[in-house]
């Protein structure tokens, strides 16, 4: 009695009685249907089985043929003891599963399966996998144009945007910057109380409004040059008092060396607007009484 089990793949497994199948010489080709349903068997999942309706009624059909001990119960039988029942022969191996070829006819009267068109099969995968790949590839380009344009997009935003670095300026920087802004701060206030001093000595020998008449000054010479009130008188003695009796300790003021350069310089500075800008204003009278306050001014400045 040949019942059919099952069909998978390309194949449909036939359930045999043990002495059905092959009892006396088993060809080659018979043991490897053979091995292949014992893979089969090994590798089920019974409760898969016993979830088909349709294998269920089989196998059930297939053991009340087969075996007489087998009666199924009067008041029905589980999915499961069913198909229990059939793993039972089969681990005794009263039973066994065949590997037939989908052409194969058994004598109970299955219908022969359609033949497999493999070549239609091969054609139809070719073209599929062709089609596929050139959706794919159509699919690429058009992504790989999207990115680039959009990146082209943030490259000229990027640009459009793009502002100049900003230096972080450190405590070492900002401690120079300030310091030249303070020299600087003190040059040009320097420079603008020499322009103020050099205008306030010439603007002294000028007329008032008032005035008609202009002040005559008599002939100016140069600093140091000339007579004075005192010219013709006697020169005087040194003589001890109670400061002591070195005269550097008169003299010397305690002016150092850097203020005295800082002195020097501011002179210099005067001399020069006094050349620069008395003539123009008084002319040479101007300029001379430019040149001895800005002298005075230096020995003040020493200390003196």
């Amino acid at each position: 009695m040949t019942t059919e089990l099952m069909r998978y793949g390309r194949y449909r497994f036939l359930l045999y009685k043990k002495w059905d199948y092959a009892r006396n010489m088993r060809t080659e080709k018979q043991q490897e249907a053979l091995d292949a349903g014992k893979a089969l068997f090994k590798a089920a999942n019974i409760e898969h089985w016993a979830s088909q309706p349709e294998l269920v009624e089989r196998v059930q059909k297939f053991l009340i043929d087969s075996f007489p001990s087998y009666r199924p119960s009067p008041y029905g039988e589980s999915p499961k003891n069913i198909i229990d029942a059939l793993c039972r022969e089969l681990r005794n191996g009263d039973v066994v599963i065949v590997r037939a070829e989908p052409a194969y006819i058994a004598h109970d009267g299955f219908v022969p399966a359609r033949e497999f068109d493999y070549e239609a099969y091969e054609r139809d995968i070719a073209e599929r996998a062709s089609s596929y790949a050139a959706r794919s590839k159509a699919y690429r380009d058009d992504l790989k144009a999207y990115n680039q344009e959009i990146d082209e997009r943030i490259a000229r935003e990027s640009r459009a945007l793009q502002k100049p670095f900003r230096h972080v300026e450190t405590m070492a920087e900002a401690q120079a910057r300030n310091i030249a802004a303070r020299a600087a701060s003190e040059k040009i206030s320097a420079l603008a109380l020499s322009v103020v001093r050099v205008v306030s000595d010439v603007a002294s020998i000028l007329p008032s409004s008032g005035d008609n008449d202009a002040c005559d000054l008599g002939d100016v010479t140069g600093i140091g040059g000339g007579s004075t009130p005192l010219g013709d008188a006697a020169p005087f003695e040194y003589s001890e008092s109670a400061t002591g009796n070195d005269v550097l300790s008169i003299a010397a003021r305690g002016v150092s060396e850097a203020h005295e350069a800082d002195c020097f310089a501011e002179y210099e500075s005067e001399l020069d607007f006094c050349n620069a800008l008395a003539p123009s204003i008084g002319g040479a009278r101007a300029t001379a009484l430019c040149k001895q306050n800005a002298f005075d001014r230096y020995q003040q400045c020493r200390g003196y």
